[in-house]
């Protein structure tokens, strides 16, 4: 009998045992669960934040355009190889534009070149546009004209605003230096293509490259000849101008000027103490 109840309580226990542990791995699952499904949340709630920031959205819109407009400097530089032209009665491959003449080197190198300087004309101007989004912002409640916006950048610590502008007028050169080498590159190609002109197809595809990297010129003309505080976006289709210093910038200043406004408020509040007595006395008559 003794044994038999034995067994019976060791067989109990080990049931409340396996139920301790059972209950201990779920409630664990559970706040494993619950942690997941919180961990979710919080990066859905960080990527919608993001997404819904003004600079998020600029650096997205950059990103894009940046393809577009590879694409768009390849066609209006190399006018050699891209225009269709004859070789002899078919029309030429891509490598059998390549000819050994001095005409032909000169502008294929002209080609080389414009590309080359339009690319560092992109690097800077990509470098002016994301600098400008993470320094300053688009507000609609600030003035535009070029001495508000200059008062405005005195927020910013000198350093950034030096470089600021010194983007603006690095990109601004570049842009003049770009304009004067592809205007050489369009004329050299000109005489270059007409010597094998094909059909119709030669002269519409040559003036669509030339408008296509035209329009994209005239373009930052437009963005760079400005005011010295007028910085206008490269990017986003409707012209925005950055008028305003970002937020984000602006917390180191009001940190530092936090105990001027502390003392001007103590100096405000003094004069009304030294009012007190006078009060006092006119009760008293």
């Amino acid at each position: 009998m003794s044994s038999e109840n034995s067994t019976e309580q060791n067989s109990n226990n080990t049931d409340v045992t396996i139920s301790l542990i059972s209950d201990e791995e779920i409630d664990t699952s559970t706040k494993e669960e619950t942690t997941t499904e919180e961990e979710q949340k919080g990066y859905v709630a960080n990527i919608v934040e993001c997404l819904g920031d003004q600079d998020s959205k600029q650096k997205i819109n950059i990103s894009i355009a940046c393809v577009l407009e590879v694409y768009r400097v390849l066609m209006g530089s190399f006018l050699t190889l891209f225009v269709p032209q004859s070789c002899g009665d078919n029309l030429c491959g891509l490598t059998e534009n390549i000819t050994t003449t001095d005409l032909y080197t000169a502008s294929f190198s002209m080609n080389v070149i414009t590309f080359a300087c339009s690319m560092i004309m992109y690097m800077f101007e990509v470098k002016r546009e994301v600098t400008m989004i993470n320094y300053l912002h688009v507000n609609d409640d600030v003035p535009t004209d070029n001495d508000e916006v200059g008062k405005v950048l005195v927020k910013l610590p000198e350093k950034k605003k030096n470089q600021i502008l010194a983007l603006d007028k690095i990109y601004q050169k570049m842009s003049y230096i770009t304009f004067v080498l592809f205007v050489v590159n369009s004329a050299l190609s000109g005489v270059v293509i007409s010597d094998h002109y094909l059909d119709n197809k030669t002269l519409t595809v040559f003036i669509t490259n030339v408008l296509f990297m035209a329009g994209k010129l005239c373009d930052v003309y437009a963005i760079t000849n400005t005011e010295e505080n007028i910085f206008y976006s490269a990017y986003l289709k409707h012209r925005v101008q950055y008028n305003d210093v970002d937020p984000d910038q602006v917390v180191e200043l009001l940190e530092d000027k936090e105990p001027e406004d502390d003392k001007k408020t103590e100096d405000d509040k003094e004069p009304e103490d030294d009012k007190e007595p006078e009060e006092d006395k006119d009760s008293q008559v």
